[in-house]
């Protein structure tokens, strides 16, 4: 007759096949085979990614500044007040060129910028970059100056934009006639070969109530005028959107643009 196994000796069969049977979810075996784990999950791991994403890092940004009246701010002067994070290489002050326009390379976090225009300060106001990619305009000292058609661009590289310089009726102006032509400038040579003037106007010159114009353009070299037809009455406001079908020679697109203004006594012409 066999001996029987003895009470103990079942027992610590059962606990070594209990350890050898779930030896992968020991901890102990898991970093033998399994390291990542404890490095994917490790809090230290977490904190050195979170502090590499958050490290300040260099942007180039560029963008459109106008004054109340939205007019191009040429030949403004930008000066950087604060910054959140100081890096070497970021610009502390520059003209703004013939569309009004900046390129500028600074830092993740918040810029505070100043614009002086003729010897006196138009506006301030803070770009506030939380990531590459991503901006916001803020703390704007003045509600009627702006920034516009703010975007980043590589580094090495200025791209070049079609910018409006101005317009009439002008941003924000209060008219105590009816307009009778609508001018625009721009900061290039316009492209003039245009086959369709109707379809043109319908499709780069947006209104909102609707405005109606007549079906002719005319060009002259960086700005172009249409003629009023009917659709504006006293006590209105009026936007006009200029599309990006509006071209130069050298085959730029305008950087959108938007036009409101008041209409306060303005009958028929």
């Amino acid at each position: 007759m066999k001996p029987r196994p003895s009470l103990s000796t079942f027992s610590m069969i059962l606990g070594l096949w209990m350890v050898l049977g779930n030896c992968y979810f020991n901890p102990a075996v898991q970093l033998v085979v399994n390291p990542d784990i404890t490095e994917e999950t490790s809090p230290v791991t977490l904190l050195g990614v979170a502090s590499v994403l958050a490290a300040p890092k260099t942007v180039q940004i560029t963008g459109q500044i106008v004054d109340a009246n939205g007019v191009a701010a040429v030949g403004a002067t930008i000066t950087i007040i604060s910054r959140t994070n100081q890096l070497d290489g970021l610009t502390n002050t520059m003209l703004l060129n013939e569309g009004g326009r900046f390129y500028l390379i600074l830092s993740t976090g918040e810029t505070k910028i100043r614009v002086d225009q003729s010897g006196s300060e138009l506006f301030t106001f803070t770009i506030s970059i939380p990531f590459p990619g991503s901006s916001m305009i803020t703390n704007k000292s003045l509600s009627g100056p702006d920034v516009l058609n703010v975007e980043f661009y590589e580094k090495g590289i200025t791209p070049a934009y079609l910018d409006m310089i101005s317009s009439s009726p002008s941003q924000n102006e209060t008219r105590m006639s009816t307009p009778t032509t609508f001018t625009f400038i721009f900061t290039e040579t316009l492209d003039n070969l245009v086959s369709d003037q109707a379809a043109w106007i319908a499709s780069n010159i947006i209104t909102n109530p609707p405005i109606s114009f007549y079906s002719t353009i005319a060009f002259n070299t960086n700005q172009f005028s249409i003629s009023y037809f009917d659709g504006i009455s006293s006590g209105n406001y009026y936007s006009i959107y200029l599309g990006s079908g509006i071209k130069s020679q050298s085959g730029k697109s305008l950087s959108p643009r938007l036009i409101s203004f008041y209409c306060s006594v303005c009958p028929p012409p």
